[in-house]
Protein backbone atom coordinates (compact mmCIF):
# COMPACT_ATOMS: atom_id res chain seq x y z
CA UNK A 1 0.00 0.00 0.00
CA UNK A 2 1.44 3.30 -0.40
CA UNK A 3 1.77 5.65 1.97
CA UNK A 4 -1.41 7.88 0.72
CA UNK A 5 -3.61 4.72 1.79
CA UNK A 6 -1.89 4.27 5.15
CA UNK A 7 -2.29 8.15 5.86
CA UNK A 8 -6.20 7.28 5.20
CA UNK A 9 -6.60 3.91 7.18
CA UNK A 10 -4.74 5.11 10.04
CA UNK A 11 -1.20 2.99 9.52
CA UNK A 12 1.03 5.20 11.46
CA UNK A 13 3.25 2.77 11.85
CA UNK A 14 3.55 2.27 8.17
CA UNK A 15 3.48 6.01 7.44
CA UNK A 16 6.34 6.70 9.41
CA UNK A 17 8.16 4.26 8.30
CA UNK A 18 8.38 5.37 4.86
CA UNK A 19 8.76 8.78 5.48
CA UNK A 20 12.08 7.58 7.99
CA UNK A 21 13.04 5.54 5.05
CA UNK A 22 12.22 9.10 2.43
CA UNK A 23 11.50 12.14 4.16
CA UNK A 24 10.34 13.72 1.44
CA UNK A 25 7.54 11.11 1.00
CA UNK A 26 5.61 13.63 3.46
CA UNK A 27 4.79 15.70 0.81
CA UNK A 28 4.39 13.36 -1.90
CA UNK A 29 1.23 13.53 -4.01
CA UNK A 30 -0.79 11.15 -5.79
CA UNK A 31 -2.41 10.71 -9.26
CA UNK A 32 -4.97 13.29 -7.85
CA UNK A 33 -2.66 15.63 -6.50
CA UNK A 34 -3.20 14.74 -2.90
CA UNK A 35 -0.75 14.58 -0.13
CA UNK A 36 -0.37 12.18 2.78
CA UNK A 37 -2.06 15.07 4.88
CA UNK A 38 -5.44 15.12 2.58
CA UNK A 39 -5.69 11.47 3.17
CA UNK A 40 -4.98 11.17 7.11
CA UNK A 41 -7.94 14.40 7.33
CA UNK A 42 -10.18 12.35 4.71
CA UNK A 43 -9.70 8.90 7.34
CA UNK A 44 -10.23 11.22 10.36
CA UNK A 45 -7.00 9.80 11.78
CA UNK A 46 -5.69 12.72 14.36
CA UNK A 47 -2.45 10.50 15.18
CA UNK A 48 -1.79 10.49 11.81
CA UNK A 49 -2.30 14.05 10.88
CA UNK A 50 -0.24 15.02 14.07
CA UNK A 51 3.25 13.01 12.69
CA UNK A 52 2.73 14.10 9.63
CA UNK A 53 2.37 17.90 10.56
CA UNK A 54 5.80 17.19 13.24
CA UNK A 55 7.73 16.17 9.71
CA UNK A 56 7.12 18.90 7.61
CA UNK A 57 3.90 18.61 5.83
CA UNK A 58 2.60 21.42 3.80
CA UNK A 59 -0.67 22.22 6.05
CA UNK A 60 -2.26 24.12 2.82
CA UNK A 61 -1.35 21.48 0.24
CA UNK A 62 -4.00 21.77 -2.36
CA UNK A 63 -5.04 18.93 -4.82
CA UNK A 64 -6.15 18.90 -8.20
CA UNK A 65 -9.51 20.24 -7.30
CA UNK A 66 -8.13 22.96 -4.96
CA UNK A 67 -9.01 20.97 -1.88
CA UNK A 68 -6.76 21.51 1.08
CA UNK A 69 -6.56 18.76 3.87
CA UNK A 70 -8.67 21.98 6.21
CA UNK A 71 -11.79 21.59 3.39
CA UNK A 72 -11.77 17.98 3.71
CA UNK A 73 -11.88 17.93 7.26
CA UNK A 74 -14.85 20.58 7.41
CA UNK A 75 -16.79 18.60 4.50
CA UNK A 76 -16.75 14.98 6.45
CA UNK A 77 -17.04 17.13 10.11
CA UNK A 78 -13.91 15.82 11.66
CA UNK A 79 -13.38 18.38 14.63
CA UNK A 80 -10.19 17.29 16.34
CA UNK A 81 -8.43 17.31 12.88
CA UNK A 82 -10.35 21.05 11.96
CA UNK A 83 -9.29 22.21 15.04
CA UNK A 84 -5.81 21.33 14.69
CA UNK A 85 -4.94 21.60 11.16
CA UNK A 86 -6.21 25.78 12.22
CA UNK A 87 -3.52 25.53 14.73
CA UNK A 88 -1.01 24.37 12.57
CA UNK A 89 -2.05 27.64 10.34
CA UNK A 90 -4.28 26.36 7.84
CA UNK A 91 -6.28 28.66 6.35
CA UNK A 92 -9.79 28.89 7.04
CA UNK A 93 -11.07 30.99 3.88
CA UNK A 94 -8.88 28.55 1.17
CA UNK A 95 -11.01 28.19 -2.10
CA UNK A 96 -11.62 25.11 -4.67
CA UNK A 97 -12.30 25.43 -8.04
CA UNK A 98 -15.55 26.14 -7.65
CA UNK A 99 -15.01 28.60 -4.86
CA UNK A 100 -16.35 26.97 -2.17
CA UNK A 101 -14.73 27.37 1.58
CA UNK A 102 -14.35 25.16 4.36
CA UNK A 103 -17.56 26.82 5.64
CA UNK A 104 -19.63 26.30 2.53
CA UNK A 105 -18.77 22.02 3.63
CA UNK A 106 -19.82 22.76 7.04
CA UNK A 107 -22.92 24.33 6.14
CA UNK A 108 -23.72 22.15 3.55
CA UNK A 109 -23.50 19.03 5.65
CA UNK A 110 -24.60 20.56 8.82
CA UNK A 111 -21.68 20.29 10.56
CA UNK A 112 -22.19 22.81 13.71
CA UNK A 113 -19.25 22.07 15.94
CA UNK A 114 -16.99 22.53 12.64
CA UNK A 115 -19.02 26.01 11.66
CA UNK A 116 -18.34 27.16 14.83
CA UNK A 117 -14.75 26.72 15.08
CA UNK A 118 -13.95 28.04 11.63
CA UNK A 119 -15.90 31.10 12.76
CA UNK A 120 -13.60 31.51 15.65
CA UNK A 121 -10.61 31.57 13.38
CA UNK A 122 -11.53 33.92 10.81
CA UNK A 123 -13.81 32.24 8.27
CA UNK A 124 -15.33 34.84 5.48
CA UNK A 125 -19.16 34.49 5.77
CA UNK A 126 -19.30 36.29 2.77
CA UNK A 127 -17.03 34.35 0.17
CA UNK A 128 -19.35 32.98 -2.34
CA UNK A 129 -18.61 30.45 -4.97
CA UNK A 130 -19.01 30.09 -8.46
CA UNK A 131 -22.73 30.81 -8.26
CA UNK A 132 -22.23 33.86 -5.84
CA UNK A 133 -23.76 31.80 -3.04
CA UNK A 134 -22.50 32.01 0.34
CA UNK A 135 -22.31 29.59 3.29
CA UNK A 136 -25.83 30.86 4.14
CA UNK A 137 -27.75 29.71 0.98
CA UNK A 138 -25.81 26.01 1.66
CA UNK A 139 -27.35 25.96 5.05
CA UNK A 140 -31.39 27.74 4.35
CA UNK A 141 -31.40 25.61 0.97
CA UNK A 142 -30.55 22.30 2.74
CA UNK A 143 -33.01 22.85 5.95
CA UNK A 144 -29.92 23.48 8.40
CA UNK A 145 -31.58 25.92 10.92
CA UNK A 146 -29.65 25.66 13.80
CA UNK A 147 -26.10 26.65 11.25
CA UNK A 148 -28.40 28.93 10.06
CA UNK A 149 -29.04 30.31 13.29
CA UNK A 150 -25.09 30.27 13.59
CA UNK A 151 -24.20 32.24 10.93
CA UNK A 152 -26.92 34.74 11.64
CA UNK A 153 -25.69 35.24 15.05
CA UNK A 154 -22.77 35.89 13.35
CA UNK A 155 -24.16 39.08 11.22
CA UNK A 156 -23.81 37.17 8.08
CA UNK A 157 -25.63 39.38 5.26
CA UNK A 158 -29.31 38.18 4.21
CA UNK A 159 -30.02 40.34 1.29
CA UNK A 160 -27.14 38.93 -0.58
CA UNK A 161 -27.99 38.32 -4.54
CA UNK A 162 -26.15 34.63 -6.06
CA UNK A 163 -26.10 34.40 -9.86
CA UNK A 164 -29.64 34.61 -11.12
CA UNK A 165 -30.43 36.94 -8.44
CA UNK A 166 -32.10 34.53 -5.60
CA UNK A 167 -31.43 35.55 -1.69
CA UNK A 168 -30.71 33.19 1.25
CA UNK A 169 -34.70 33.74 1.31
CA UNK A 170 -35.57 32.18 -2.03
CA UNK A 171 -33.50 28.88 -1.46
CA UNK A 172 -35.31 28.49 1.83
CA UNK A 173 -38.68 29.25 0.31
CA UNK A 174 -38.32 27.24 -2.64
CA UNK A 175 -37.46 23.85 -0.78
CA UNK A 176 -40.09 25.09 1.52
CA UNK A 177 -38.42 25.79 4.78
CA UNK A 178 -40.55 27.82 6.66
CA UNK A 179 -38.41 27.88 9.93
CA UNK A 180 -35.69 29.37 8.17
CA UNK A 181 -37.41 31.50 6.21
CA UNK A 182 -39.26 33.30 9.03
CA UNK A 183 -35.67 33.29 10.91
CA UNK A 184 -34.15 34.96 7.79
CA UNK A 185 -36.87 37.18 7.80
CA UNK A 186 -35.97 38.18 11.52
CA UNK A 187 -32.71 38.78 10.81
CA UNK A 188 -33.80 41.62 8.41
CA UNK A 189 -34.48 39.65 4.70
CA UNK A 190 -36.78 41.67 2.34
CA UNK A 191 -39.35 39.40 1.40
CA UNK A 192 -40.04 41.81 -1.44
CA UNK A 193 -36.46 41.37 -3.51
CA UNK A 194 -36.74 40.00 -6.54
CA UNK A 195 -34.47 37.39 -9.10
CA UNK A 196 -34.02 37.69 -12.63
CA UNK A 197 -37.17 36.06 -13.05
CA UNK A 198 -38.70 38.64 -11.37
CA UNK A 199 -40.30 36.90 -8.57
CA UNK A 200 -40.17 37.55 -4.54
CA UNK A 201 -39.15 34.69 -2.34
CA UNK A 202 -43.00 34.18 -1.18
CA UNK A 203 -43.50 33.55 -5.04
CA UNK A 204 -41.70 30.80 -5.74
CA UNK A 205 -43.14 28.20 -2.71
CA UNK A 206 -44.82 25.35 -4.19
CA UNK A 207 -45.17 24.03 -0.59
CA UNK A 208 -48.59 24.75 0.78
CA UNK A 209 -48.01 24.52 4.41
CA UNK A 210 -45.21 26.65 4.32
CA UNK A 211 -46.58 29.03 2.63
CA UNK A 212 -49.87 29.79 4.98
CA UNK A 213 -46.89 29.62 7.64
CA UNK A 214 -45.27 32.78 6.13
CA UNK A 215 -48.40 34.41 5.05
CA UNK A 216 -49.40 33.92 8.77
CA UNK A 217 -46.34 35.24 10.52
CA UNK A 218 -46.26 38.52 7.99
CA UNK A 219 -49.72 39.89 8.88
Amino acid sequence: MTIHTNAFEGNLGLVRTVIEANPNSVNSVDEDQRTPLHWAASGKHLSVLEYLLSQGATVDAADDAKWTPLTIAASVGALDIVERLLRAGANPNAQNETLQTPLHYAASKNHLEVGKVLLENGANMSLGDKQKQTPLYRAASRGHIAFVKLLLEAKAKVNIRDHIGNTPLHLACEEGNADIALALIGAGADVDLTNKDEQTPLQIITDKNALKALQNALR
